[in-house]
């Protein structure tokens, strides 16, 4: 029996002494440890039948495994009793790797081809088929690869942008040149809230009518204070108040917020009249003008204006100052305006003079227009209303603005 086990062995094991190789089931070994060139199990760790620990080859695979789901392969450095891991195989449930580190990843083939870029391909969710990729687009991009927009995501590393539907984005966030939806931020049953983009438009749109728009500013604490409302019915609310029926918006000077304020009322005075200008320094109404009466029910911003067809029929070049005044009930001046002109000698002078703009409480007011020659030469001034000669002018303006 004894002989027999000697011959068993040296017919199992081959050594070749001059290599020093040992081979196991290979009577030709030629590494330091070598196994027949056969499939199937190679090495038991540990196990003496069926499933066990260890190495086995089959049609271009090295296997190593464990001998049941439950039980990992672990990789990591350090001894047994003293392991440090640094990735894990994990033959059960949902987890297939764990790792204790980064992943980096290479193009991996040889020579270099560019177009198989370093990245994921990740299956669908019933393992039916590829679902898409993730990784190096080129040697600028990253993305997400898959649908019919193929890279519909990217991020240029090179620039810290991200593109959406675009490889080559030249802002922070880009999208492609195409109209239609661009961000949706709420997908209603109704409709979508978000932005979009369409033929010479921006749009920013809420998902049906009864909701709003507002804009504003919101601090840290997310507390918002509302500026603008633009409700889906059309109407507009500023500061949180939509006006009354009737009223504007108003400007209230640069760094004011807008008011809503009542519309202006204007009265507008034409008269066709006629005045002889002389006497140095010497005021003289003009008739038809003079004394023009309006009466304000509450505050207001009063603007008037005045705008004069003119004709001399005198030679000479007479200088004549206008002076425009408004006074209350007591004929006290409450505003005040003068402009100066010079006279020709042909007729047809239009002539526009600064106006005057004051706040007046509620009162009945009248309008007073003068002239005041300024030169040695007399002159007559003839003021056209409209309809007395083929240009259009010759009228006092009134806007009031209720506050």
């Amino acid at each position: 029996m004894k002989h027999f086990i000697v011959i068993s062995l040296l017919m199992f094991f081959s050594f070749e002494t001059l290599a020093q190789n040992v081979g196991i089931g290979n009577a030709s070994p030629g590494f330091p440890l070598s196994f027949s060139n056969a499939l199937g199990d190679k090495i038991s760790l540990y196990g003496n039948s069926g499933a066990h620990y260890g190495f086995g080859i089959q049609g271009a695979l090295l296997q190593i495994h464990s001998d049941a789901a439950a039980a990992n392969i672990a990789f990591g450095y350090g001894s047994s009793t003293s392991f440090t891991e640094r990735m894990r195989i994990i033959n059960s449930g949902e987890n297939g790797l764990l790792l204790n580190g980064r992943i980096t990843l290479r193009n991996g083939t040889v020579p270099v081809d560019p177009n198989q870029t370093p990245g994921i391909w990740i299956y669908k969710a019933d393992n039916s088929g590829l679902l898409g990729f993730v990784g190096a687009q080129n040697n600028q991009n990253i993305g997400f690869y898959g649908g019919p927009a193929g890279w519909g995501f990217t991020y240029d590393a090179i620039n810290s942008r991200v593109g959406i539907g675009n490889n080559n984005p030249n802002a922070p966030l880009s999208f492609p040149a195409s109209t239609g939806r661009k961000i949706t931020l709420y997908p209603g049953s109704a409709g979508n809230v978000g932005l979009s983009v369409h033929a010479n438009e921006l749009r920013i749109h809420t998902d049906y009518e009864p909701a709003d728009v507002t804009m504003g500013y919101e601090n840290l604490q997310g507390n918002f204070t509302e500026r603008f409302r633009f409700r889906g019915n059309g109407a507009l609310s500023v500061n949180g108040n939509a006006g009354n029926a009737g009223q504007v918006l108003t400007s209230n000077g640069n760094g004011n917020a807008v008011s809503w304020s009542n519309k202006p009322t204007a009265f507008h005075f034409s008269q066709h009249s006629s005045v002889f200008v002389s006497g140095a320094a010497t005021e003289t109404v003009i008739p038809g003008l003079n004394e023009q009466q309006f009466t304000i029910s509450q505050t207001s911003r009063v603007v008037f204006t005045t705008h004069l067809y003119l004709a001399t029929n005198v030679f000479g070049s007479p200088r004549t100052e206008t002076v425009t005044e408004i006074k209350n009930a007591a004929f006290q001046r409450v505003g005040y305006a003068d402009n100066f002109f010079q006279f020709h000698d042909y007729p047809g002078q239009s002539i526009d003079f600064t106006g005057i703009t004051v706040s007046l409480p509620p009162g009945t007011y009248s309008i007073f227009v003068k002239t005041r020659r300024t030169s040695t030469i007399d002159g007559e001034l003839n003021v056209w209303k409209d309809g007395d000669c083929a240009c259009q002018g010759g009228q006092l303006v009134l806007q009031v603005f209720p506050e």
